[in-house]
C-alpha cells in the first residue's frame, strides 16, 4: 500500500514519463501548472527507458530545478540532453543540476547535443560519473566545459570509443589557445579507455589548482596533461 506522498510522487513521475515519450509532432506545453516539473529534484531512468532521446528540447525549460540525474542500463538511449537552439527559448538559463551519473548506456552518443552557443548553462555541476558508455566519443562541448567552475569530481571509465573529454566546436578559431579552469576539481579518474588521447584536441591550458587525486588506468594513448597540477598536492595512481 502506497502512502499519499509515494502515490503523488508516482503520479508525477508517470506524467513526466508520458510527456517525455511524446512524439515530436505532439510537442506542446504540458497540461499542468507551470511549476509542476520544477518540483523534481532527483530523477532516475533505467532499462525501461526505450527512447533515443532522454530529455528533448521542449522539456528542458521545465527541469531547470533538477539537481540529480541518474541514468543506467538502457540500450536505446543515444542522447541525454537534446538542445535544439531553434526550439529552446531560454537563452542564458542556468540549470540546477549538481550530480550526473550515466552507467551502462551502450548506444549513448551525446550527453549534451548541440548547445554550441552556450544558450543553456550547467555550471552548477559538481559531480559527473560516466561508466560503460561504449559509443561515447567525447563528453563535454568546449563551451560547456569552460563554465564548469563548480565541478568537484569527474570519473570516466569503461568508455571504449572515447577519444577526448572535450570536443572542439565549429566556429572556434583554429590555433587559438582555450582556457579550461576547474577551481574546485579535486578528483579525476580515467580508466580503461584505449582510444582516449587528450583532454581537448586543440591548443589549451588546463588549470586544476585543488586536484588531489588523479587516477589513470589503461589509457595507453593519453598524452600527458600540461603541468598545471602540483605534484606535491596530489595523490597519483596510474597504470598504462
Amino acid at each position: 500500500m502506497l502512502t499519499w506522498k509515494e502515490f503523488v510522487e508516482y503520479s508525477e513521475r508517470t506524467i513526466l514519463e508520458d510527456y517525455l515519450g511524446m512524439s515530436r509532432v505532439h510537442h506542446r506545453k504540458p497540461i499542468v501548472s507551470d511549476n509542476f516539473f520544477g518540483r523534481f529534484k532527483k530523477l532516475e531512468f533505467d532499462a525501461a527507458c526505450n527512447r533515443p532521446i532522454l530529455i528533448p528540447s521542449h522539456v528542458l525549460p521545465y527541469l531547470k530545478n533538477l539537481e540529480e540525474l541518474n541514468v543506467h542500463s538502457s540500450d536505446a538511449l543515444q542522447v541525454i540532453f537534446n538542445i535544439d537552439e531553434s526550439e529552446v527559448k531560454m537563452n542564458g538559463t542556468v540549470f540546477g543540476l549538481k550530480k550526473l551519473t550515466l552507467e551502462n548506456l551502450s548506444n549513448l552518443k551525446y550527453v549534451w547535443k548541440e548547445n554550441s552557443t552556450g544558450i543553456i548553462s550547467f555550471h552548477n555541476l559538481q559531480e559527473v560519473v560516466v561508466n560503460g558508455c561504449g559509443n561515447l566519443i567525447t563528453l563535454f562541448s568546449s563551451s560547456l566545459a569552460r563554465n564548469l567552475k563548480k565541478l568537484h569530481k569527474l570519473r570516466i571509465t569503461e568508455c571504449g570509443k572515447l577519444v577526448a573529454i572535450v570536443r572542439k566546436e565549429d566556429g572556434i578559431e583554429h590555433g587559438k589557445k582555450i582556457m579550461f579552469e576547474f577551481p574546485f576539481l579535486y578528483y579525476l579518474h580515467l580508466e580503461n579507455m584505449p582510444l582516449l588521447s587528450c583532454f581537448y584536441p586543440e591548443k589549451h591550458h588546463l588549470d586544476c589548482p585543488l586536484l588531489q587525486t588523479l587516477i589513470l588506468c589503461y589509457c595507453p594513448k593519453l598524452k600527458p596533461f600540461a603541468s598545471d597540477f602540483d605534484d606535491n598536492e596530489r595523490s597519483y595512481r596510474g597504470s598504462n
